[in-house]
């Protein structure tokens, strides 16, 4: 039986005590996320999670049908430190593949980030 999915983006907004990004050198527990993107999936019980998160992947990287708008809210690409929700699971962009977040819940900020370049807070 297949159901919908609700797969949400969150980029890393975490920087260094001079304002560089710290994320690209991969998500780390204590780091700020802010979501800026959310799609429905199709899936049922044999679906793999990294389906759901290779498909966010290809939309943030411009090789998806839904590229066009996640664009069209002027977000950079989903990038190494970025990660990605389904339901309860949280996944990180590694320089390869991705790591499951296990061992806490990374802080969501999306209701207070006002905002910055490539990054525009998701309002539902």
């Amino acid at each position: 039986m297949n159901v919908t999915v609700t797969v949400e983006i969150y980029h890393n907004v975490s920087k260094d005590t001079a304002g560089r990004p710290l994320g690209f050198d991969g998500y780390r527990q204590g780091h700020p996320v802010v979501k800026v993107f959310e799609f429905p999936m199709e899936a049922n019980e044999s679906t793999e999670p990294i389906l759901f998160a290779e498909t966010a992947f290809q939309i943030g990287n411009e090789v998806h049908e839904l590229s066009a708008d996640y664009y069209r809210r002027r977000l950079r690409s989903l990038s190494v430190g970025d990660v990605v929700k389904i339901g309860l699971l949280w996944l990180s962009c590694e320089p390869v593949g991705w790591r499951p977040i296990t061992d806490h819940t990374p802080i969501d900020i999306t209701a207070t980030h006002e905002g910055e370049h490539g990054t525009q807070p998701w309002r539902s």
